[in-house]
């Protein structure tokens, strides 16, 4: 059955395959448009940012590799497909070599990470707090670039 960490990651790889599925085929101009809407980035931005979140949480925060990381660059990122498709090959490789064969034992290792909003109630963050993170922020920012992309190919945006 593998061990809870496997299910995670399982989940995470799904989700990871989701984005590149959501961008495979749109054109390269609207993949990098810029949405006039305050707060909203281009699919290209938002899947930039996916991927450097999950890295950090996944490489530097449970694996303790040294990865720098500039947010504010993420948000205005221009590329190609081919290099995201690229970049979360790469992720979710090195996120293997980090979790493979993990035990549940695993799960509750207490991370560096201080906890990212007051509501959890924890004083640390474990693995699997970074886990579910990276699942959470994955899953809800996949919905984002579903509804831009539809609004962006409809022309609403």
């Amino acid at each position: 059955m593998g061990s809870s960490i496997d299910r995670y990651l399982t989940m995470l790889e799904l989700l990871a395959g989701d984005v590149i599925r959501e961008l495979d085929g749109v054109p390269e101009d609207i993949l990098n448009r810029p949405v006039d809407v305050p707060e909203a980035n281009s699919l290209f931005a938002i899947a930039t940012h996916l991927l450097a979140s999950g890295r950090n949480w996944t490489l530097v925060v449970i694996g303790g590799q040294d990865i720098p990381r500039d947010r504010d660059a993420e948000f205005v990122a221009t590329g190609t497909f081919a290099e995201l498709t690229s970049g979360y090959d790469e992720w979710m490789r090195a996120t293997h070599e980090v979790l493979d064969g993990a035990s549940d034992d695993e799960r509750g290792r207490v991370t560096e990470q201080t906890p990212y909003r007051p509501d959890l109630a924890v004083e640390f963050m474990t693995v699997e707090h970074g886990l579910i993170h990276v699942i959470d922020h994955t899953a809800i920012h996949l919905g984002h670039m579903q509804v831009t992309k539809q609004l962006l190919l409809a022309g609403a945006l």
